[in-house]
């Protein structure tokens, strides 16, 4: 509930600072969403990054045998 008006506060301050300023609002929205696209982004290399982990553990076990 809490978090429900908060986005209702946050983007109605958006609104409300785009017609004061437009690059205001933009600003805001690219904010907002910065944390997501950064996620979105780093996914494939940390999958990437996982498998060689993977990889190497079983290239070392196999060299212990």
């Amino acid at each position: 509930m809490v978090n429900g008006i908060g986005k209702v506060l946050y983007w109605t301050l958006t609104i409300l600072l785009g017609f004061v300023n437009p690059l205001i609002s933009v600003g805001m929205v690219v904010l907002y969403y910065l944390p997501k696209i950064i996620q979105d982004i780093c996914q494939p290399c940390n999958e990437e990054q996982v498998s060689e982990m993977n990889s190497y553990s079983e290239d070392v076990l196999e060299d212990m045998k």
